[in-house]
């Protein structure tokens, strides 16, 4: 198939007459567009929404850094066992949640007003119909792909992250790449100019893309240029946003067993920006490794989550134990206490308590009838008249 490539406009402009992109070219022309997986509901095929769910977290895991702005894109296309499709894409500035789209709405949708400024409506409702085409083509390069492995049917999933970066003014690091089926396909060398196969079989399509000059000269031109620029435009508008505070809400809980151990619980909640250190202390001081933490995620109203877990032994479980936050929005680190461990009775114990208070009660029941029963009988001896009660 073959790639149709814009024209390049002139420096600092679009190009009225372009020709319509490649599609995962086309990505690049919506650089306000970061992945986000949260603020997605799963669509109705549940297989590859789980997939594409975990991929999307490994590419993401790795983005922030400490006075590093980043625009990414990540766009997931996928076709079920039964023949359904599914295709999404979720956008991020900095870890900002700015725009999505979706096979079920059919449309590109900055999440603030700001977001939309500093686009323009013009420019969101182009990528709009842009991204309805989009659609329709990825369906094409899995086919195709397929055919390159040999595969008839299945769960598919193609994916493809776009992002460009800015430390001050300097640029940071550039991603043109594709993925599929979890695992790298061929990507941009924006130093070398040149497209790079990941695996033997994208051999093929790099150099189908190698000599498709207008496609990498449009390649990089985006990846320098427009990238940044529209970086730098949302960056301008969004910058009170972006430099918002918001401190975490902390809770801890704890689990005992059986056998004397128990497992204790550190959620981390509401918090923004991204970086945030989490850490098990135990009273006195020292700092203890963590069993298990689900890393910081992403949540649906820009601010992120994590979870952490401490398993301690039945020698270590009657010490006092605190969940230790440090984040930007906090004056100093936090320390939340975890409950104290509940103290219950043995078994054995708890029977014998429970025969001891039977036989309470049943020695006062007993006691009581006694006392009944002398007292009627008393009242029965012969030669016992009651008195008159008449005056």
């Amino acid at each position: 198939m073959q790639h149709h490539v814009p024209r390049l406009p002139a420096r600092g402009g679009h190009g009225r007459n372009r020709r319509r992109t490649h599609p995962v070219l086309e990505l690049w022309a919506l650089p306000f567009l970061q992945f986000q997986c949260q603020d997605l509901s799963p669509p109705p095929g549940a297989m590859a929404w789980a997939l594409a769910l975990w991929m999307c977290w490994g590419l993401l895991e790795a983005a922030a850094a400490s006075g590093l702005h980043h625009l990414d894109i990540l766009v997931t296309g996928a076709d079920e066992e039964d023949g359904t499709h599914n295709y999404f894409m979720i956008a991020k500035l900095n870890n900002f949640v700015v725009a999505n789209y979706r096979s079920n709405t059919q449309e590109v949708r900055p999440t603030k007003e700001w977001v939309k400024r500093a686009l323009g409506a013009d420019y969101v409702q182009q990528q709009t119909l842009e991204f309805q085409g989009y659609e329709k083509v990825s369906k094409v390069h899995r086919k195709r792909w397929m055919k390159l492995y040999n595969q008839t049917d299945g769960l598919h999933v193609e994916q493809v992250h776009v992002g460009c970066s800015l430390s001050g003014d300097v640029l940071g690091d550039q991603k043109f790449q594709y993925a599929y089926d979890g695992e790298d396909f061929i990507s941009f060398d924006i130093q070398q100019l040149t497209w790079v196969a990941a695996v033997p079989v994208a051999f093929a399509q790099k150099m189908r893309w190698d000599n498709d000059e207008t496609w990498t000269q449009f390649v990089q031109w985006y990846l320098k240029e427009k990238c940044l620029q529209t970086l730098k435009s949302l960056l301008q508008e969004g910058k009170a946003i972006l430099a918002q505070r918001v401190s975490p809400t902390v809770s801890v809980s704890r689990k005992d067993a059986t056998d004397g151990s128990a497992s204790l619980s550190c959620h981390v909640r509401g918090f923004y920006p991204r970086p945030i250190h989490v850490l098990w202390v135990q009273e006195g001081g020292e700092i203890l490794p963590e069993t298990f933490t689900s890393g910081i995620l992403p949540t649906a109203n820009n601010t992120f989550y994590t979870w952490t877990s401490l398993e301690v032994g039945p020698a270590s479980a009657m010490h006092r134990y605190a969940c230790r936050v440090e984040h930007s929005s906090l004056p100093e680190p936090s320390l939340t206490w975890v409950p104290d461990k509940k103290v219950t009775l043995l078994p054995v114990v708890l029977a014998v308590l429970i025969i001891a208070g039977g036989m309470i009660l049943i020695g006062s029941v007993l006691g009581c009838a006694s006392v009944w029963i002398k007292k009627s009988a008393g009242i029965a001896q012969s030669g016992y008249t009651p008195a008159s009660t008449k005056s």
